[in-house]
């Protein structure tokens, strides 16, 4: 059976043009509403879906990247942590009090500014002591306490300043009174 557009269109010439109006107007309907369902719903539908999904991978990108940064946080940390408890990260015959004495003397320039330097040791556990040298400094300018900072922590021995405490003195602003705790972690000898 040929389907044959010549019988159709003969048709619509024999309507009246009150009936090929109505019929035009069905037709134009139907076409716009198959468009609407077929075409343009669908379009619409897919659009969200991918706005939904894009904005689901951009939070999980946003958390993996978090993730990450907390992950290389935390692998530093324990970087850190091995190398404070690793017992080759000392040279040999290592002591924390003359070290520390030295290094703040070298930055400061000399023992003037040095009110006291106190050594002290505290057992962490079976394994672990903790070697500590808490001291006072008078009247140190401020690129003095972050250059000592710098060449306690950022040193070959890897050292930390547990505790500072830093007052600015009254008379001379720029000039402070500072108050720091160094440590480290050694190994107990085994008897």
């Amino acid at each position: 059976m040929n389907f044959d557009w010549r019988q159709i269109l003969s048709y619509f010439q024999r309507l009246s043009a009150r009936e090929r109006s109505l019929l035009g107007g069905a037709i134009a309907v139907a076409v716009i509403l198959a468009f609407y369902t077929l075409v343009w719903e669908p379009l619409s539908e897919n659009r969200t879906r991918a706005e939904r999904l894009i904005r689901i991978r951009q939070q999980e990108l946003a958390d993996i990247k978090e993730m990450r940064l907390e992950y290389m946080n935390l692998l530093n940390r324990l970087e850190v942590s091995q190398a404070i408890i690793n017992p080759d990260s000392f040279p040999e015959g290592f002591s924390l009090f003359p070290h520390i004495e030295a290094t703040v003397s070298k930055v400061l320039g000399g023992r003037d500014k040095i009110r006291s330097m106190n050594p002290k040791t505290k057992q962490i556990n079976e394994a672990y002591r903790e070697e500590a040298v808490e001291f006072k400094l008078d009247g140190i300018a401020l690129d003095q306490l972050v250059d000592m900072m710098v060449s306690i922590e950022k040193g070959k021995e890897p050292l930390r300043v547990t505790r500072l405490k830093v007052t600015k003195r009254r008379r001379d602003p720029r000039q402070f009174d500072v108050t720091a705790t160094v440590s480290m972690l050694k190994p107990n000898e085994q008897s």
